[in-house]
Parts: C-alpha cells; structure tokens; sequence
C-alpha cells in the first residue's frame, strides 16, 4: 500500500509540473471524488513552488478550492439525481475504488440528521465524515447554494493551512505532515471548536447590526 501511495504522490508532483495551475484543480477534482488520493503531501508541494517564485499563493489556493469545489458538486449531484437506492448499488460494486462503504454512507446520513447543514462544513475537517458528506447532501437534497457555501468556505480553510505548510516550511513539511497526523485526534476537534465559535460570533455580528439598522429612530420634525 505504500508503494501504491507514493507512486500516487510521484504523479500528484508530475502533475503540478507538467500543468500547473491546471494539474492542482484536475487533482484536486479527483480527490474529492476518489478519495484514497491522498492530497497531504501535494498541497504543500505546491506550497513550496509558488515559494520559489514558479508559482503564485493566492493561485494554488484558488486552483485547489476551485478543484475541491467542482469535485464535491459532482458527487452532490450524484446523490441528489441518482437517490439512496441507486447510490448504494453503486457503492455496492465500486465502494472500495471511491473510498466509501455503505456503512460509512449510514454514518454519514444519521449525522446529517442530526447536526443539518451546518455538517456540510465542520465534516470536511473529520477524516471519517469528509469522504460521504457531499453524496450524504446530494441524497437529503440540501439547498444547492447552501452545499456550494459551506464547501467552498471548508475547502478555503484546509487547503490554506495545507499550502501554508508548504511555502513557509518548505522541505520541512514532511516532518509536520507526521506530527499532524499523531496528533489529529485532537487538533481537529480544536479546529473544528474554534470554526465554530467564528461562525456564532461573526453571524451575531451580522445580526446586531441589522437590528440596530432596523431600530434606528426617526429624527423628530420628519
């Protein structure tokens, strides 16, 4: 399995190299569709080369968001055209390719009933949740521009922090890519927590000050 990983990570790099900007949106289209593709080690290679100068931040993070994005509308779209029957046929016979298990797909519906939308953006950063939440929409038919939202605000955050590594770690990134994963049990409930504490205190933001706007008092004489 090993092998077959790094085989995987040689042709993530290829990629980058041969198309660039292109090669992060097509990789991480595929990602979000096959998600065995591991992109750990490739977002902070791309990191590395807009360090170097061949390559701009702010345009990997673009390709890659806009590659995120694109591969989980399609596996929205799936399970909202296809249904749950279809979708489990699927996952019957090609499961182990996708990277996902009926069981997984059940987990990944009594969370969506019990948390709703919101699901959408903090399971993104849970390995166990990510790879069924955009089927897990498609099929419960959440509303299209809350799905593409909530993806696109995850998606901008992981794949920040992933490039982040890259350009300001350079070849060091490996050695953070280890430590990241013994410790993800527990960095990921944190990031998940302080996500949500942004939210509540941003949206309660939103919401002060469209109150204020609607109570404002009519000066006298008018």
């Amino acid at each position: 399995m090993a092998d077959i990983l790094q085989q995987i990570v040689q042709f993530l790099e290829a990629a980058i190299h041969a198309v660039g900007y292109p090669g992060i949106f097509l990789v991480m289209f595929a990602e979000n569709i096959f998600t065995p593709i591991p992109t750990e080690p490739f977002l902070p290679l791309a990191g590395m080369l807009a360090a170097d100068g061949r390559m701009t931040f702010l345009g990997v993070w673009l390709a890659a968001g806009l590659g995120a994005v694109a591969g989980s509308l399609t596996i929205y779209l799936v399970g909202r055209y296809a249904g749950e029957p279809a979708v489990r046929q699927l996952l019957q016979r090609f499961g182990r390719y996708l990277g996902v298990s009926e069981r997984e797909l059940d987990r990944g519906i009594a969370l969506f009933n019990r948390y709703g939308a919101p699901l959408v953006f903090f399971g993104r950063l849970i390995p166990i949740v990510r790879p069924t939440i955009s089927i897990v929409s498609g099929i419960t038919r959440l509303r299209l521009p809350v799905f593409i939202l909530f993806t696109a605000l995850s998606s901008s955050l992981v794949n920040a922090f992933w490039v982040a590594v890259g350009y300001f770690l350079g070849e060091n990134w490996e050695a953070v890519l280890g430590a990241f994963d013994q410790l993800q049990p527990m960095l990921l409930p944190a990031i998940a927590a302080a996500a949500l504490v942004a939210v509540i205190v941003i949206g309660w933001r939103l919401l002060r000050r469209r109150t204020t706007h609607t109570h404002t008092p009519i000066p006298e004489g008018e």
